[in-house]
């Protein structure tokens, strides 16, 4: 069985540290404000500090964010292959090109227009890791999770357009932090170049402004070295810092043709926690919490807290989820039963209503001398006498049907009768008692029939008793072949044939008498 740390994160709370060379400071997320809480130095002091504030503040995750001068960049290409070979190549490259350190990131930045249209990418890491660990193992130490790790040049780099307005071209963000110095980043069509950190005290020149001055004009002057194809393109510089400085700052700055300055007011388009110092720490940090870019340089063990509490916190929504759905659906059934049971008790009510107002108009109905039940049984017959009526139209229709095709037959008499049983109709002469006569057919039996017997003879007969049965036999074919048919028996022939008859008379009191009798049943009383 599989079972979860019990880990009371809030994970909608915020925070974040910033981390310098040698101080840590802590800001927390309050009514969408960044606010600095804590200061810490980088020695043991400082980390007990930091242990004691994560007990007395457990439970919400940390964002870090770097700002150290140990952080190397390098921009490469590599082959267009599928995104799984790609990273395995990336991940090769990255630990060749930075060792001993876990601090690893790469991403493609775009691709080549030219040649074999290879992948830009940009691979950076943390050179000195201790820098970073011995903040991230007392988080690890306390379980307190850790959302992800960022750095402040790669953080500037989804910032860009936010500040200037735009992302193209050659530009310089220039910022100062309090736990680091002054950071220079460059930005090529958004594509990070580099990035310099110097660190700053206002002591050994008294003025931030000229500080700022000089450190910008060497990077100028080491852009324009690295721009020999494009003397012409302007570089746009932005200055990150409170009004106070750009105030100070304007004055001492060399105007040159090539170059544009924008000065940046952190405090004009975001809200930010009121302060008298010039720095820009609470200007990215402020972007870093609202924006949660997400991790760069944390590995997952460093990440396992966090990623265990968004694991509990993704079984509790499940099952919270499942708990609101069976009780929907348990309350849809209650309500469909509710609904069924009083259907049931309306439809209940209806039967009787309905039985006593029959029950009252039958009382109201005159007596009479038969039972309904009798009436009822007369009616049903009457139904089926008026369904089942029929007429000779059929059996005279399909014997002038096959009479047509043999001229030389002459009827002389024709019974007909309808019956449901057509093997003992006609059984025997209706002018004299005879033997019953078997039918030559076959199929179903059905319902009703119509049956007639037929007397006839063969006119003119010359005597040739064999040519008048053979007429009569192609007769009874030829109405046996006909669709409403049932069956049809040869009851009597001109001569008896028969082994068992006796032969008299002579032939020529018999040449002129060639008679027959047929014995024709139609199927189901059908009109043709």
């Amino acid at each position: 069985m599989i079972s979860l740390p019990d880990l009371a994160f809030n994970l909608r709370a915020r925070r974040a540290l910033l981390v310098g060379a040698g101080h840590a400071a802590v800001y927390e997320w309050q009514d969408n404000v960044a606010v600095r809480r804590a200061m810490f130095e980088a020695g043991e002091e400082g980390r007990q500090g930091f242990r004691r504030y994560l007990a007395e503040t457990p439970g919400i995750p940390f964002h870090l964010l770097v700002d150290v001068a140990d952080e190397e960049y390098r921009r490469d290409t590599v082959p267009r292959v599928s995104r799984r070979d790609r990273q395995a190549l990336l991940k090769r490259k990255a630990a060749r090109l930075f060792k001993d350190t876990g601090y690893c990131f790469f991403r493609v930045t775009g691709r080549e227009t030219t040649g074999r249209r290879d992948d830009r990418v940009l691979l950076s890491a943390l050179a000195n890791p201790g820098v970073v660990s011995q903040w991230a193992a007392i988080l690890d130490e306390v379980r307190t999770p850790l959302a992800g790790i960022c750095s402040l040049p790669l953080l500037s780099g989804q910032l860009l357009k936010d500040i200037a307005g735009r992302d193209d071209g050659c530009r310089l963000l220039v910022s100062m932090q309090s736990v680091s110095g002054l950071r220079q980043t460059c930005f090529d069509n958004g594509d990070l170049r580099f990035s310099r950190l110097v660190q700053t005290s206002r002591a050994e020149h008294g003025s931030y402004s000229e500080i700022i001055r000089d450190e910008v004009e060497k990077v100028l002057r080491y852009l324009d070295s690295r721009r020999p194809d494009t003397p012409g393109e302007t570089l746009h510089v932005h200055f990150l810092f409170s009004a106070d400085l750009l105030q100070e700052l304007k004055p001492v700055l060399k105007q040159q043709d090539a170059v544009r300055y924008h000065f940046c007011d952190l405090h004009e388009n975001v809200s930010l926690e009121p302060a008298s110092n010039p720095f820009s720490d609470a200007y990215f940090m402020q972007q870093l919490l609202r924006l949660r870019p997400g991790n760069v340089y944390a590995g997952i063990a460093e990440r396992r807290w966090f990623i265990l509490g968004r694991l509990r916190a993704g079984v509790a929504a499940a099952g919270f989820a499942m708990l609101l759905g069976s009780a929907g659906w348990s309350a849809l059934n209650v309500y469909g039963g509710i609904v069924l049971y009083l259907g049931g008790k309306t439809a209940e009510e209806e039967t009787h209503r309905y039985a006593a107002e029959y029950e009252l108009a039958r009382k109201r109905l005159p007596e009479t001398p038969v039972d309904p039940s009798d009436l009822k049984t007369a009616v049903l017959i009457a139904d089926s006498l008026a369904q089942n009526k029929t007429s000779p139209t059929a059996m005279v229709t399909v014997l002038g049907r096959s009479l047509h095709g043999f001229p030389s037959i002459r009827l002389s008499r024709l019974f007909w009768t309808v019956t449901d049983d057509p093997d003992t109709a006609y059984a025997g002469d209706p002018e004299q008692a005879g033997l019953p006569v078997a039918m030559d057919a076959s199929g179903p039996v059905r319902s009703l029939y119509q049956a007639a017997l037929l007397k006839g003879r063969i006119e003119p007969f010359n005597g040739d008793y064999r040519g008048a049965m053979d007429v009569i036999n192609r007769f009874a074919e030829d109405l046996r072949g006909r669709e409403a048919v049932y069956g049809v028996v040869i009851v009597g022939l001109p001569l008896d044939v028969s082994s068992g008859a006796d032969l008299q008379g002579n032939t020529q009191s018999l040449q002129h008498r060639a008679e027959f009798t047929l014995k024709v049943v139609l199927e189901n009383a059908r009109e043709i």
